[in-house]
């Protein structure tokens, strides 16, 4: 049976294909998938991971890096202090029903069920732990300049800084020696379909379960996996979707005409539309030409 037997038009994909994107992508956009504070970026070998990047990279020094501000000790305000670090995603890979690439780990119930995918990531992290010869350099505030407190009883609740930070001053953040660094395994398993964003159908991808490998006790183990799959879903929402017309019919200006429509192949008699299915993803359209 030919793939457009029940449509006019067969787009698919491979895990292959998707996965050597990936990796293109990510040498030539490291700050995508990498992010410090200024002094990490500053100095990348103190980083957790060297970080993969092309040469145009270096030709028109574009970061490696994302900035982020430093890392704040709870409680510490007078004077305020932070901590360097860096969190990076080494490597992605991408496997498609009936997957082939990896094999899932125990806590997500393998095999990979139908019409969905899987992606493994390794994430790297780094925080300083600054000696105490540096902390016994930062000098506590006199009471007159400190925060003040609220009241034992009900108060307005705010902490109203009076001291040298009243102005927007940075928090004093040690120089970093090394990092304490970490690297962990995340896997992850998601379906795609087909949602209307912005007046048009696009094709979006959702994650269903994460599961990190190797956190204990349980309760972290699940918060970890919370804030990631959290973050995985939102992040695709917002950085990963693609119009099904513009995406997959670049722009062809024909289908701009008053008389033409292209839409989905319905069910029936496309079971599932989008497809994800013998190692790729599928989209069935269809394409009228009214008078």
């Amino acid at each position: 049976m030919a793939f457009t037997d029940n449509c006019d038009l067969y787009v698919a994909v491979s895990e292959d294909g998707v996965n050597a994107v990936a990796r293109h992508v990510m040498r030539q956009r490291p700050s995508l998938f990498n992010y410090a504070t200024a002094y990490i970026a500053a100095h990348p070998t103190l980083a957790c991971a060297k970080v993969a990047h092309t040469q145009d990279i270096d030709t028109y020094n574009n970061p490696l890096f994302s900035t982020e501000g430093p890392l704040p000790l709870l409680g510490v305000d007078a004077p305020p202090v932070g901590l360097n670090y860096c969190v990076q995603l080494t490597d992605a890979e991408i496997d498609f029903h009936p997957g082939s690439v990896f094999t899932l780990p125990a806590g997500l119930n393998p095999p990979l069920p139908a019409q969905h995918l899987a992606i493994k990531m390794r994430i790297c992290a780094g925080l300083d732990c600054p000696p105490a010869e540096l902390l016994d350099n930062i000098e506590p505030w006199p009471p007159s300049q400190q925060p003040v407190q609220p009241g034992p009883k009900g108060g307005d609740g705010q902490r109203q800084p009076t001291g040298p930070d009243a102005k927007g001053s940075q928090p004093i953040v040690p120089p970093t020696r090394k990092l304490v660094c970490f690297c962990l395994d995340a896997f992850a398993i998601g379906h795609v379909e087909i949602t209307e964003l912005f007046g048009e159908p696009t094709l979006v991808g959702h994650v269903d379960q994460v599961d990190v490998v190797g956190i204990e006790p349980e309760g972290l183990h699940e918060a970890i996996d919370c804030y990631l799959r959290t973050t995985a879903e939102l992040l695709l929402r917002e950085k990963l979707t693609f119009p099904v017309v513009k995406t997959f019919l670049f722009h062809l200006s024909f289908l701009t005409l008053p008389a033409i429509t292209v839409t989905l192949a319905p069910n029936p008699p496309v079971p599932d539309n989008p497809a994800v299915a013998d190692n790729q993803c599928e989209v069935f359209i269809d394409i009228e030409v009214g008078p």
